[in-house]
């Protein structure tokens, strides 16, 4: 695979954006709302460490209270909820109390309202319908931006018939939340890097150093010396003579100015070859790759274009490594300019207009001839005068040219160029500057890493509806349900500072728990046209489970195929071609394996300056459903068919805990707040302060 496509597959992380930045220092209103960040970017755990803090520092309102509770709520079932939870339940609703009834405080009473319905049918084993209609009715009559959080961050905590009136309600909005905003124009635009503003190329003076001028000074002077030898050894001979060769010399020196000299190109002040390497590696492989792409669809137009292009390409890597390797590691930023050049290349050569210079002008050959021609005389001419002093002279002039010939003439080049060469890079760099601008306008409406998060829960929710209509189940029949992702193989990547990855494209891995065993489906999404295809389903019974566990794995890549090793199934002599990543994995008792692969932040998609990668592993887990999963599954393993009593004796526990934390009155003040617990499950270790 080329470079190029490497390149833009590894991934890029947005450095400008700081919704996720904060320090410990900070106010507590910005850790409310880099904790609203997380929650609207799918990270809950996250938003519930800072909203919490935020909360015990005195930013309290029925907006905070019904957040927190969404945060502390989000992406658990009951059975993950501990006494810390039902403990920071109680602060947000005696919060919410010391509020009066606004619509955040309504928001906030749906919410416990519809947890209260889920209570009395886990404990009566039906609904009460009058209390059920009324909280549906409450929900119902929520705005809609509320009821999408709702329905967002309480999928995992809601179930039977309300979980099946509430997605009855909400299948219509689901299905146009996940192409709301534009998506199908917009959602590509979040995997392209910041484009590098254009740098103008540099046109000084052509300068020689001490040394070069030194010896093309001295070398001229012992070439000049010679040549006056040689002409006077000739005048001695024949007068004539002299005069044919002074014209012939009067030609040569006119083609070399006006033909000869302003096609050369000196490049003085450029690296010297190897600068940067890995930076110029990707540059020539990029310049190719894309003007391949942007070439003539005709192969034989297209193999013109090549074979014409080669000089433009060329000086476009000599020039982009001169002018960006100093401080890019990474093609990514000035794939713009390079994909900007490449077509108008390809512009050019639709047009007709000539890439590659003609071959040597007419006029330089004759202009070379006619110095051949001179030279020949003068050797007869001096020859016959002096045969010591012809050769003599010619050592002069030999020795003088090799020390001054070849920078002579890169300087006189350079020097009479020089004013073109200003007026080249002054026009380049401003349409270069006006293309730079259009793209940036182009990327100006990228999707914010919200949008992204909202698309892709949409996208499970369906996921989920089309798996509970083929197999015939209702949320009824469903006693838990996990939702696991991973990156496509060769999908595009890229992240916002201490966010998450998204992708271009998603394996998507659903596990639906029924009385009668796990439901398995597993999809392929593609994130730009939202289409969900390749579905592949399996069956199996509790007892089949033998362990699920977070491990580091090994990947190799065969005909387009993965495969995932455990490290002790690794190989010796096969190490060095195997990708390490971590890797949740269900294991079977029949020696198969279900893989989820985390990825592992490598290879420029972590800032190490200031993020750190323990937060971001654990980041990964939480993101791609690994640690849900993980806590669901290992229970499963360990205890069986007996799982699903132990998991309704669980549930029965944590709904009771839950409504005697409802039952606590008064409101818990911020010195109060502060003898809090840390949430059961935070994040490994918070983001370092931002810069």
């Amino acid at each position: 695979m080329d470079e190029a496509h490497v390149d833009a597959q590894i991934g890029y992380v947005d450095g400008n954006v700081t919704i996720y930045s904060v320090s410990d220092n900070d106010q507590p209103d910005r850790k409310y709302q880099v904790g609203l960040n997380y929650l609207q970017g799918d990270m809950p755990r996250r938003a519930e460490t800072l909203i919490r803090d935020a909360a015990m520092f005195g930013c309290r309102s029925s907006e905070v209270a019904y957040y927190w509770t969404l945060a502390i709520l989000s992406g658990r079932s009951f059975d993950h909820l501990g006494p810390d939870e039902f403990t920071h339940l109680s602060a947000a609703s005696a919060m919410a109390a010391e509020f009066p009834h606004d619509a955040w405080r309504q928001a906030f009473d749906v919410v416990i309202e519809l947890i209260n319905c889920i209570t009395e049918e886990e404990e009566h084993g039906a609904p009460d319908l009058a209390r059920f209609s009324a909280a549906f009715d409450a929900y119902r009559g929520l705005p809609k931006v509320r009821r999408d959080e709702i329905h967002r961050h309480l999928e995992m905590i809601l179930n039977g018939w309300i979980q099946d009136r509430v997605e009855e309600l909400e299948a219509q909005h689901v299905q146009a939340k996940r192409f709301s905003g534009d998506r199908a124009r917009r959602v590509w635009k979040f995997f392209e890097p910041t484009p590098t503003a254009p740098r103008r190329l540099p046109a000084a003076p052509p300068v020689l150093d001490a040394g070069k001028r030194f010896q093309a000074v001295f070398g001229s002077g012992l070439a000049g010396l010679g040549v006056v030898w040689i002409v006077s050894l000739t005048a001695s001979s024949s007068l004539l003579a002299v005069i044919i060769v002074l014209a012939l010399a009067g030609v040569w020196l006119t083609t070399a100015v006006m033909y000869a000299l302003p096609r050369r190109s000196a490049d003085m002040g450029r690296p010297p070859s190897g600068w940067n390497q890995p930076f110029g590696t990707a540059v020539s492989s990029s310049v190719d790759h894309w003007f391949q792409v942007s070439g003539p669809a005709s192969p034989m137009a297209a193999q013109q274009f090549a074979w014409d292009s080669v000089p433009v390409r060329e000086k476009l890597k000599a020039d982009l490594v001169y002018l960006y390797g100093g401080d890019h590691s990474r093609v990514g930023p000035i794939r713009w300019l390079i994909k900007w050049h490449a077509e108008n290349a390809a512009r050019q050569f639709g047009s007709g207009v000539p890439l590659r210079r003609e071959d040597v002008p007419i006029a330089v050959l004759a202009g070379n001839g006619a110095l051949l021609i001179a030279g020949f005389i003068v050797l007869i001419g001096a020859g016959s005068a002096s045969f010591p002093g012809m050769l003599g002279a010619g050592l002069l002039i030999g020795i003088g040219a090799v020390m001054s010939w070849n920078d002579s003439l890169n300087y006189l080049a350079a020097a009479l160029n020089h004013p073109r060469t200003v007026s080249e890079a002054d026009r380049r760099w401003a349409a270069e500057q006006q293309e730079h601008q259009r793209w940036s306008g182009v990327l100006a409406d990228r999707p914010s890493d919200a949008e992204m998060a909202a698309w892709l829960d949409h996208d499970k929710m369906m996921i989920k509806s089309l798996a509970l209509k083929h197999y015939g189940l209702s949320n009824r029949d469903v006693i838990a349900h996990l939702t696991l992702t991973e990156g496509a193989p060769r999908c595009r990547r890229a992240r916002v500072l201490y966010g998450p990855l998204r992708y271009s494209a998603y394996v998507v891995l659903l596990f639906l728990l029924t009385e009668g065993g796990v439901r398995q489906v597993t999809v392929d999404l593609d994130f730009f046209s939202g289409a969900i295809h390749d579905e592949r389903r399996t069956t199996f019974r509790y007892e089949m489970i033998a362990s699920a566990r977070v491990a580091e794995v090994a990947v190799r890549f065969e005909h387009g195929h993965r495969h995932v090793m455990a490290r002790e199934e690794i190989q010796p002599h096969v190490q060095q071609t195997l990708i390490l990543s971590r890797a949740f994995r269900l294991s079977l008792v029949n020696g198969q394996h279900i893989d989820v692969l985390v990825d592992s932040y490598e290879q420029g998609l972590i800032d190490r300056a200031r993020e750190d990668i323990t937060f971001l592993t654990a980041l990964a887990l939480d993101t791609s459903g690994v640690t849900g999963a993980l806590r669901i599954l290992e229970a499963v393993s360990a205890e069986g068919r007996e799982w699903l009593a132990h998991e309704r004796a669980r549930r029965q526990r944590r709904l009771r805990d839950f409504r005697a934390s409802q039952k606590i009155p008064g409101a818990i003040g911020p010195a109060a707040m502060l003898a809090l617990p840390e949430p059961s499950e935070p994040l490994d270790s918070a983001p370092p302060p931002s810069a």
